[in-house]
């Protein structure tokens, strides 16, 4: 059971991964577009490996026996066959994966087209931080106070805390830190 869960998480986190690249990479809208095509393709792919294995069992006359495929010759095909009917299992990670990463390119797209300010301009604080600063670069973006950021940052990763554990992780690497001020050289 625990080989499937970092397998469903790498699966899970596909798709926004395509939407971060757009978050954080701000490409043109015919990026957008391929990336947003990518998502869709990643959500339906598991379906269409099944529909492709439904099309080699009839190919190979292969027949279904319970819950597994038996091909007259050679005896290999009715794995194969068998393991690509059952991929469609893989679309129940997949597609709300595709789901999310679609709603993230279009949010980056909406930024884009508004020119909004992309998350590349928000950066994390070196002077308020506890942690890695995330907490403190939210609060300054939406003019929010820090410890009410803090406060809900706390309680929401005692009560779900994958997710904001994942999250805060996504946030530490996609908010750079704040540029240190240079000190000007002093030549004695």
């Amino acid at each position: 059971m625990m080989v499937y869960l970092p397998l469903a998480l790498t699966l899970f986190l596909g798709a926004p991964a395509l939407a971060s690249i757009a978050i954080l990479r701000s490409p043109s809208m015919r990026g957008h577009l391929v990336l947003f095509c990518l998502c869709i393709f990643y959500g339906i792919f598991p379906l269409l490996i099944a529909w492709g294995g439904l099309s080699l069992s009839d190919r190979f006359g292969c027949e279904a026996e319970a819950i597994i495929f038996n091909c007259p010759a050679p005896s290999w095909h009715g794995d194969l066959v068998t393991g690509m009917v059952f991929a469609h299992w893989l679309a129940i990670v997949t597609i709300p994966s595709a789901i999310l990463g679609a709603i993230g390119l279009l949010i980056s797209w909406v930024l884009k087209v508004k020119r909004w300010p992309t998350l590349s301009s928000i950066y994390r604080s070196r002077r308020h931080k506890v942690i890695a600063g995330v907490c403190a670069a939210i609060a300054q973006r939406w003019r929010l106070p820090i410890q009410g950021v803090r406060i809900v940052t706390v309680t929401l990763a005692v009560l779900i805390p994958g997710l904001i554990l994942f999250l805060y992780l996504w946030l530490w690497l996609a908010f750079p830190l704040e540029p240190s001020i240079a000190s000007p050289l002093v030549s004695g």
